[in-house]
């Protein structure tokens, strides 16, 4: 039975299966939905983005071990869902460092039940804005694709602060050319200004590409 999207949900990856209960067994106390799997293969095959979520993943496991897991998510996902993993008894400098390169929060064993709950709501509260991201960049995207090839490149040109007029030097257009051109991709983008051109369509560490 699928669940429903708009449900929290807390997907839980151990292959130790006393642990994989115990933890889901937690994460249901905060009323949540909460997923099983005995393997990061398995929560990968099924697995699709919700607006409410999060991973609480064993990091030694035989297979995709949680630090693979990590790097899986990120390269499949621009916008990962928040990853909490599961330490022993001497990975924490391996937990910090997956902290460093993007992985939510960890926990060691034995858990402290509160502080491990505190940090799974954490992770959803953070999953529901990282969905607004997502939203907003999928808007971003479908408003971009209503652009022809040459308005793409007038953007492009604007975005890195050229003025009408050496856009139509680089292009070898008239200015008036540009103009109209610029006038339609800001009307197709629904931007009334340059400023807020640049504020939306130019995000951090991004191109229009």
């Amino acid at each position: 039975m699928s669940l429903s999207p708009a449900r929290a949900i807390v997907y839980v990856i151990d292959d130790d299966s006393i642990m994989l209960e115990l933890v889901r067994g937690l994460v249901l106390t905060l009323g949540v939905d909460s997923e099983g799997f005995a393997s990061a293969e398995a929560f990968l095959a099924r697995y699709r983005q919700n607006p409410c979520e999060c991973v609480v993943s064993d990091m030694r496991m035989p297979g995709v071990s949680g630090l693979q897991l990590q790097r899986e998510l990120q390269q499949r996902f621009p916008l990962p869902p928040p990853l909490i993993l599961i330490t022993g008894y001497g990975e924490v400098s391996a937990a910090v460092d997956a902290m460093k390169q993007g992985a939510f929060d960890f926990v060691e064993k034995p858990l402290e039940g509160h502080r491990f709950l505190e940090k799974v709501q954490a992770a959803l509260n953070a999953s529901r804005e990282l969905h607004q991201q997502r939203l907003y960049r999928s808007a971003r995207e479908a408003r971009l694709a209503l652009l022809t090839p040459k308005e793409r490149e007038i953007l492009d040109a604007v975005l890195l602060g050229l003025s009408s007029k050496e856009i139509a030097q680089q292009q070898n257009l008239s200015v008036r050319t540009v103009e109209n051109h610029r006038a339609h991709l800001m009307e197709k983008l629904r931007v009334k200004s340059a400023l807020e051109l640049v504020r939306e369509f130019l995000l951090p560490g991004e191109g229009v590409g």
